[in-house]
């Protein structure tokens, strides 16, 4: 999840107190709330996660990042969480190769040693866009409930906006 900040109206004075309240309110608000729903995303991308011995399902994960809220640069991230396939820890029995040699060409797709098409089954993406709404959602919620400005997509949220 991004926030995008900008200064719009009002000063530089203003705009700090606005980061520092979303830096120290809003992981607390939905942090627990996206983690829940980023579960979802990982069971949903094992799901459709093509499997012939498991490996690669196995090797789908979730890794929260550190929460951070410096005002320097576009803007700042207060909640960082991705979802990984394909890891060096996971061997495939079947071919001795691990997880992390094939998981791209898997999701993406490749040309196959017998010169067909593997059209990748990109259950990383598709599960993402299963549940980009509830995500939107929760963020949408804990920026309503924090009382800063009127929220209606990530997209056109601006933090700096006057505030109702």
């Amino acid at each position: 999840m991004a926030v995008a900040t900008s200064e719009v109206k009002r000063g530089v004075f203003e705009l700090q107190t606005d980061i520092r309240t979303v830096r120290d309110d809003l992981p607390d608000a939905v942090a627990l709330e996206l983690r829940g729903i980023m579960e979802q995303v990982k069971q949903k991308a094992q799901e459709l996660c093509p499997c012939d011995t498991g490996s690669l399902r196995e090797s789908i994960s979730l890794e929260e990042g550190a929460i951070s809220a410096s005002s320097t640069g576009q803007g700042s991230e207060f909640y960082n969480c991705q979802i990984y396939a394909g890891s060096d820890d996971i061997i495939n029995p079947k071919t001795g190769k691990s997880t992390a040699e094939y998981a791209q060409l898997v999701h993406d797709g490749h040309a196959m040693r017998d010169g067909t098409m593997w059209e990748g089954v990109p259950f990383l993406e598709d599960a993402m866009d299963e549940y980009e709404s509830e995500i939107e959602d929760a963020v949408s919620r804990a920026l309503q409930q924090l009382g800063i400005g009127d929220y209606n997509t990530p997209s056109t949220y601006k933090l700096g906006d006057e505030r109702d």
